[in-house]
C-alpha cells in the first residue's frame, strides 16, 4: 500500500522518521526526500505519487500549511466518497476544515503511541462502526480542533493583545431587527410620510405590507433602499434608524454577557485591550453599565478615553438608546456613506481597523465577512505581513445537511443518503476557509450560533 507523505520542509526529520517506521511496517511511503532523484521533474514526480498513493498523511504542525494540492486531493476525496486523507497531529496548529471531523493520530506526546493510532487507522476494520461511534469520534475530533484554537487566544487575551470585532450577530441574538426588517420598518415609515393626503394608501396598517411589497417585487439592493430611506426621511432619518433599532426594547443576551466577561479586568491578566463593532447600537455599553466596567464609546474622530476605560470603537456610528442625537451621530447606512468610507484611506475608522488588525490578535463575532471595505483592510493587513501568518479568528458555523438536501431535491438529484448534500458543504467549507485564509482569518467552525458564548466563557477560565 502506498502511503504519500505530506509535510513542512521544518518538519523533515518527524516526516523521514514515519517512513522509515512505515516502511519497517511493510507499508510503501512516499516522501519526497527519498522519493525523488536528482534531476527528475519535482512537480510531475509529486503529482503522480498523489494520484497512486492510496492514503495521504498530512503531518500537522505550526509550520504546516495544507497546500494546494493537498486540497485538490481533499475536493477528488469528496466526489470519491473516500476517506484518504489521515492527520498526524506533530504539535497544536491550526486543523484544515476536511479534517476537523477526523480523528487524529496524535503524536504530541508520544512518537509511539502517535504510530499505533496510525496504524490502527490504515489497517482494514474487522468490525463494523456504528453510527453513534462515528458521531462521537467526530465530536471529540471538533473539540481537539477548538481546543486549540483557544489556547492561542487566549495567550493573547491574557497578555492583553485581544481585540473582538463585533457585527451584527451580536446584536440580534439580543432583539435588535436584522438588516432587511430593519430596512422593512422604515420603508413603512417612510410610505407613512410620503403618501398623498386622502389616499387609500393612508389606510391604518398599509404601509406595513408595501414595504414588504416594495422589498420583494422591486428587490434594489439594500444600500439602494437604504439611500431612499435616508433621502426621503431627511432629518428625521437619524432619529427614526434610532426608533427602528429599539422598537422591539432588546436588552441583552448570553453573547452579550459573555462578551461583557471578557471585558471584565482581572489581577490575573491584562484587560480586553478593545472591541470594535459596526454597530449603531448600546447594547453593549449598556450592559457593561449595568455591570460597573469602565468604558468609553469612540465614534467620531478626536475622541480621548482614560487608561482604565474599555475603548468601543463604532466605525458606522453610534445610536444610543436615550440623548440628542447630534451631526457627530452619522451612521454609516446609505450608498453614499459606504462609497465615503471606502474612498478615504485614511479615514479615522479605517485607521483605527488597520491599527488593530497589524497590532494585535483579532477575533470576529457575528459578521459575515462580505463587507467589501472590511475585506479590503484585512487584505491590506495580510499583505504588510511579510510572513503571511494568519493571525486573526473568526467564527464560521457549519452548513446543515437538511437545508441543503432541500435545494439538491428541486434540482432533481435523488440525495441517497445524504450524499449530494454532505459532498457540497464540504467543498463549500473548504472554499470559505481558503477564502478567509487569504485575508489572515482562521476560521472556528461552529455546528450553532449557541456554541459560541460557551467558547468565549472558556477564555475567562483560570
Amino acid at each position: 500500500m502506498k502511503i504519500f507523505i505530506s509535510y513542512a520542509h521544518q518538519d523533515k526529520a518527524f516526516a523521514n522518521r514515519l517512513a522509515e517506521s512505515l516502511k519497517a511496517a511493510n507499508y510503501e511511503p512516499w516522501i519526497d526526500t527519498q522519493s525523488i532523484k536528482v534531476g527528475e521533474n519535482f512537480i510531475e514526480k509529486t503529482d503522480q505519487a498523489l494520484s497512486e498513493s492510496e492514503y495521504i498523511v498530512a503531518v500537522l504542525s505550526e509550520s504546516y500549511r495544507a497546500q494546494q494540492a493537498l486540497s485538490a486531493f481533499a475536493m477528488k476525496e469528496v466526489t470519491a466518497n473516500r476517506n484518504k486523507i489521515l492527520p498526524a497531529l506533530l504539535e497544536d496548529c491550526e486543523i484544515p476544515v476536511f479534517l476537523q471531523d477526523r480523528l487524529y493520530a496524535d503524536f504530541r506526546k508520544s512518537f509511539d503511541e502517535g504510530f499505533n493510532q496510525l496504524l490502527a487507522a490504515l489497517k482494514p476494520k474487522k468490525s463494523k462502526t456504528t453510527k453513534d461511534d462515528t458521531e462521537e469520534l467526530t465530536r471529540e475530533a471538533k473539540e481537539v480542533a477548538i481546543d486549540i484554537q483557544l489556547s492561542k487566544i487566549r495567550a493573547e487575551y491574557v497578555s492583553g493583545n485581544l481585540t473582538l470585532f463585533c457585527g451584527a450577530g451580536i446584536s440580534m441574538a439580543a432583539g435588535i431587527p436584522p438588516w432587511a426588517l430593519l430596512l422593512k420598518s422604515l420603508l413603512s415609515d417612510l410610505f407613512q410620510k410620503q403618501t398623498i393626503t386622502g389616499s387609500r394608501l393612508k389606510t391604518e396598517g398599509l404601509q406595513e405590507k408595501l414595504a414588504e411589497l416594495y422589498q420583494k417585487h422591486f428587490n434594489p439592493s439594500p444600500l439602494m433602499i437604504a439611500q431612499y430611506l435616508k433621502n426621503g426621511l431627511g432629518k428625521d432619518f437619524l432619529e427614526q434608524v434610532r426608533t427602528a433599532l429599539y422598537k422591539s426594547n432588546p436588552s441583552t443576551s448570553g453573547l452579550i454577557q459573555a462578551i461583557v466577561e471578557i471585558c471584565r479586568p482581572q489581577r490575573a491578566r491584562e484587560s480586553l485591550r478593545s472591541i470594535i463593532t459596526f454597530n449603531f447600537d448600546d447594547l453593549i455599553e449598556q450592559e457593561l453599565k449595568k455591570n460597573v466596567i469602565k468604558h468609553k464609546s469612540i465614534f467620531k474622530e478626536g475622541q480621548r478615553w482614560l487608561a482604565q476605560e474599555l475603548p468601543i470603537y463604532h466605525p458606522h456610528g453610534f445610536l444610543p438608546r436615550t440623548g440628542r442625537l447630534t451631526d457627530d451621530h452619522q451612521v454609516v447606512f446609505s450608498e453614499d456613506a459606504y462609497h465615503s468610507q471606502f474612498i478615504d484611506a485614511f479615514s479615522w475608522s479605517n485607521l483605527i481597523q488597520l491599527n488593530h488588525l497589524n497590532q494585535n490578535l483579532c477575533l470576529f463575532v457575528g459578521l459575515s465577512m462580505t463587507d467589501p471595505n472590511l475585506r479590503r483592510l484585512l487584505d491590506v493587513s495580510m499583505r504588510k505581513n511579510p510572513d503571511r501568518v494568519l493571525n486573526h479568528y473568526v467564527f464560521k458555523k457549519r452548513y446543515e445537511q437538511s437545508e441543503i438536501a432541500t435545494y439538491i431535491s428541486k434540482l432533481g438529484l435523488k440525495d441517497k443518503d445524504g450524499n449530494y448534500s454532505s459532498d457540497f458543504i464540504k467543498i463549500a467549507e473548504v472554499l470559505e476557509e481558503q477564502d478567509a485564509n487569504n485575508l489572515g482569518l482562521n476560521v472556528i467552525w461552529i455546528d450553532s450560533y449557541d456554541e459560541i458564548p460557551k467558547i468565549l466563557n472558556k477564555l475567562t477560565e483560570a
